[in-house]
């Protein structure tokens, strides 16, 4: 389980699917290499707090990953704000849950909630209430806050209809190589970083490599370890 503390500098390698730490791989990174990063964490706080009594059956897999606490995310942000260049953008998972707590809110002095795309899955899911089907992305920026020179795709929807191909991701957080795609043609230019440190079934490694976009991040349950 992640906690709060100080990342380590490692060394990691750009291009490849590698185990690792999502903090130590950010502070690995130099400061403003990079126009756009993904961050998917698994929070501990859904797990706490809106446990739905299966977590040791029908959701094992997504109960065994590796789960984040709102602290290790925060600083995991932060140090995406830095390895930001100006105006660049997080896009950050989020599930209901965590859209309405505003959990993101905590770090807005560095990273600016600017837009909000609503994934819809296609499978329907739990929920105490609305049963869930797909997730939030919030379109997080680094300040100066600009549009126009930093966006240039405005196809996008704000609503995105996307089934998962789960023979080709199999990961119980893979999320739709499609809009992905989109987001990076959108906000980069060929040979950026692109940088995701909590990886999954490495999805944004192959929408980059697709696009001809550099790509560095892991994941600390890859291999099974």
């Amino acid at each position: 389980m992640h906690g709060p503390r100080r990342a380590t500098r490692e060394v990691f390698e750009r291009g490849t699917m590698q185990k690792g730490d999502a903090l130590d791989l950010l502070a690995s990174l130099p400061d403003a290499c990079s126009p756009l990063a993904f961050f998917d964490p698994q929070f501990r706080a859904v797990l706490d707090k809106l446990a739905y009594g299966n977590e040791g059956a029908k959701q094992k897999a997504r109960f065994d990953l590796p789960a984040m606490r709102e602290e290790y995310i925060d600083a995991c942000l932060r140090r995406i704000a830095l390895a930001l260049r100006p105006s660049g953008y997080c896009m950050l998972w989020a599930d209901t849950f965590n859209l309405c707590e505003g959990h993101h809110r905590r770090v807005e002095d560095a990273l600016k909630c600017v837009d909000c795309i609503s994934w819809d899955n296609l499978r329907p899911g739990n929920g105490y209430r609305g049963r869930r089907q797909g997730d939030y992305l919030l379109v997080l920026q680094k300040k100066p806050l600009r549009a126009k020179a930093t966006w240039r795709d405005h196809g996008i929807r704000c609503r995105w209809h996307e089934k998962i191909n789960k023979k080709l991701y199999p990961h119980p957080h893979a999320k739709p190589i499609g809009l992905i795609t989109r987001l990076i043609g959108a906000v980069t230019e060929p040979e950026d970083l692109v940088i995701d440190p909590a990886a999954g079934s490495f999805v944004v490694m192959h929408a980059a490599d697709s696009l001809g976009r550099e790509f560095i991040g892991c994941d600390l349950a890859f291999g099974g370890g």
